[in-house]
């Protein structure tokens, strides 16, 4: 075969080796139809694995609560608290009741006077997470909300000196609740809450308060944390679920350095400074137990009352007020957010809520209502989570599978709730 042979096999060679325009092109729609198909299908393949990770650590947690309380003597109740962390994702903390203290109290503006602290006081429960325990996190966007019935946002109790029940408001009483004030509408519903422990300045001391000195400020017009969350709670020996209302304290310590009597306190201060316990549980039975706490060399007086709330009281940054509940949804806060008309959710926190404002030691938690282009408004919103949560996903005050509204769109159900069997502690899936 000569020389030209040669060149002219390789050429038709070359030629049937080739592809065409026509088949690159075909190859290339194949694969966008392969690639339609297929990366949804393994989207929803992530959402299914992590929603079950997310109820099978739902579960793990509720369980650890009620093997603490097993464990511990009668009145040692064991719960499981949970948090909103500083990375946007929720976290369960395993915790265990260590007593229970006076909260003094001073009567609102233009409510029968100030009375004697002696007299006007909340007993709120103290627990600490255990020394030995680690929070369990949910994947990002899972969150839990708790489920607060009618009436529970407002608490009774009795002054020895003044006839007939006190009613007062500190369980979520930010002002997206109706702050304080007792007869607003939305104190009388019962709400799906969120953890709201994690959304306000670190370095703040207490609202309305200046603390730089030790001094409790106007403590009966604010008698407030902005930390607020739920816990589930089983009664201590018998490790049944708990049925109390009362509301409680779970410490928590910030970081912050910003505290009363400065950041390097003398030998005197340094054991109440929570942050720098080497056990939060011994910290809080000494707190609880402590005779002087106002280092006046004077043990058990109203002083030392005022102190030990500045420190371990629902005034303390460094404690959450949180009550029991026995009803939980489980569910993404894109999938909410998305339903209720929102861009997306905050680059700060990871949720419908604002970052808070580190340079305003007043500032509230809020929702960020940039993320809407239209905000329908703080009791509008409220309304409008209780109802995705229950199952109304097109807003249209209604829940129906068959039926769509106006829009053509039916609901869909994303959330799960459950009711945590009252001997086993299991999780019960409610069924819509």
């Amino acid at each position: 075969m000569n020389t030209q042979q040669t060149t002219q096999v390789g050429s038709k060679s070359l030629r049937h080796a080739a592809f065409t325009l026509v088949e690159v092109l075909v190859v290339i729609v194949i694969g966008l139809i392969l690639l339609t198909i297929a990366v949804p299908a393994f989207q929803s393949l992530i959402d299914s694995s992590e929603r079950s990770l997310a109820v099978n650590s739902v579960q793990t947690a509720v369980q650890a609560a009620q093997d603490i309380a097993l464990e511990g003597k009668e009145g040692e109740d064991g719960a499981i608290v949970f948090l909103l962390d500083d990375n946007g994702r929720l976290s369960m903390v395993p915790a265990v009741k260590i007593g229970s203290y006076r909260e003094p109290y001073l009567s609102p503006p233009g409510d029968l006077g100030a009375q004697s602290f002696d007299y006007d006081y909340v007993v709120i429960e103290v627990f600490s997470p255990l020394d030995t325990g680690s929070s369990i996190q949910l994947p990002e966007s899972w969150f839990v909300r708790g489920y607060a019935p009618i009436g529970s946002m407002i608490d009774k109790f009795v002054p020895a000196d003044i006839n007939g029940a006190r009613e007062i408001a500190i369980w979520y009483n930010s002002p997206i609740y109706g702050g304080s004030d007792i007869n607003n509408t939305i104190k009388n519903q019962g709400h799906w809450v969120f953890p709201e422990s994690n959304l306000f300045a670190k370095d703040a001391q207490h609202v309305g308060g200046n603390t730089d000195n030790g001094s409790l400020g106007s403590m009966q017009q604010q008698f407030r944390s902005p930390r607020q969350s739920f816990m589930i709670r089983f009664d201590g020996r018998t490790g049944e679920l708990s049925r109390s209302t009362s509301p409680a304290l779970f410490i928590d310590p910030r970081v912050s350095r910003e505290r009363p009597f400065g950041d390097q306190p003398d030998l005197e201060d340094r054991w109440k400074r929570v942050d720098l316990a080497e056990s939060t549980r011994r910290w809080g039975v000494r707190m609880l137990s402590a005779a002087d706490t106002d280092s006046n060399g004077t043990p058990w007086t109203n002083g030392d009352q005022f102190t030990r709330s500045l420190w371990l009281g629902n005034i303390s940054h460094d404690t959450i007020l949180v009550k029991a509940v026995t009803r939980i949804a489980l569910y993404n806060e894109l999938d909410m957010a998305r339903d209720l008309g929102a861009r997306g959710l905050n680059n700060v926190t990871g949720t419908l809520y604002k970052g808070y404002d580190q340079n305003d030691s007043e500032s509230e938690i809020e929702f960020d209502d940039e993320l809407w282009e239209n905000y329908p408004g703080d009791e509008d919103t409220i309304k409008l989570i209780d109802q995705w949560i229950q199952g109304d996903t097109n807003g249209d005050d209604r829940i129906s599978f068959d039926d769509p509204d106006a829009l053509g769109r039916v609901d869909e159900p994303l959330s799960r709730l459950y009711l945590i069997q009252p001997y086993s502690g299991k999780l019960k899936e409610v069924m819509r």
